[in-house]
């Protein structure tokens, strides 16, 4: 099995970047993934000014791209995430703020903890060990157009900072350039919904697969996949923007995919289907909708159905 080491890191999606490494449809690898904040806080003691500024510099290590055998702009990739193994301690970077203003409250990171996060489970401390659920929180393609900091996300992934994208679940991405060019990096142990304050991040042994699909017409956002819900995941501002337009794609989807009408479609959503926050940390904010897959069983196209 082929495995992608970190050691040539980028801190940025680009079409410009030279592969690492070619993967062949459905073949599966492994990727070296750095823990978030490139290993400089071993103890909480290691949180200095000036540590915080170095490690800063250097968040978002991602690593790639990595090149799909035939893949052809315009298409669709779907990436399914077999095992995330957490290599490192979870190293939590907050500020125990004060500040009435939430707003405010990532401009206050001057402490750190560490959580052993490995066998299974995060050991919170003495009284509680909650159990681990290892997640990837940026997974791109190579954008369609420039450059854009690993921080990021958009219609190519990136950051989204979804806690669902997990082993045993399939991120579908658009992409736009030959070969796709995948990007992997910050996983963490565990995580909530929305990122208010930083989760544990760590290092991460992530083995994939890479399958080449058409672009469904009505697809202009990641969609990921598992055996028990399909959900679309949009970024932008305002959230509620995203969280509307998270809504929409995943009406588009069903709407191709089984035998409902629009409005029918519409109703049972605002029935089952559920919109949340991914994260509020960056930028732009990043928002998913999301549905259970049995109650669209009994609409499913004959030979069909996601």
């Amino acid at each position: 099995m082929q495995r992608f080491a970190a050691d040539d890191i980028k801190y940025a999606y680009s079409p410009r970047h030279a592969f690492v490494g070619t993967v062949e449809p459905g073949e599966t690898f492994a990727v070296e993934c750095v823990e978030g904040w490139s290993n400089f806080f071993r103890r909480p003691e290691d949180m200095t000014p000036e540590a915080y500024h170095a490690a800063e510099a250097v968040k978002w290590a991602m690593v790639g791209p990595i090149e799909v055998a035939g893949a052809a702009p315009g298409g669709a990739v779907a990436i399914t995430i077999h095992e995330v193994e957490v290599t490192t301690p979870g190293v939590c970077v907050y500020g125990p703020s004060t500040h009435e203003d939430p707003l405010t409250w990532w401009d206050d990171e001057n402490a750190v903890e560490l959580f052993e996060s490995s066998g299974g489970t995060v050991r919170f401390d003495e009284h509680l060990t909650l159990p681990a659920r290892p997640l990837i929180g940026c997974l791109a393609v190579a954008p369609a157009e420039g450059e854009r900091h690993a921080m990021l996300q958009g219609r190519y992934g990136g950051n989204m900072d979804c806690k669902d994208l997990v082993a045993g679940t399939t991120l579908v991405l658009p992409f736009e350039h030959a070969g796709c060019g995948l990007y992997f990096g910050d996983c963490k142990s565990i995580m909530g919904d929305g990122e208010i304050v930083g989760p544990p991040e760590v290092g991460a042994l992530v083995t994939a697969s890479a399958a080449l699909r058409a672009r469904p017409a009505a697809m202009t956002w990641p969609r990921l996949e598992s055996p028990e819900a399909l959900t679309v995941i949009v970024a932008g501002t305002p959230l509620e923007w995203a969280a509307r337009q998270a809504f929409r794609e995943l009406l588009e989807w069903l709407l191709a995919d089984y035998e409902l009408p629009r409005h029918r479609a519409a109703l049972l959503m605002g029935m089952v289907a559920n919109a949340g926050i991914c994260q509020v940390s960056n930028t732009d904010f990043t928002a998913y909708c999301t549905i259970p897959r049995h109650v669209l069983q009994p609409y499913a196209r004959a030979g069909g159905g996601a």
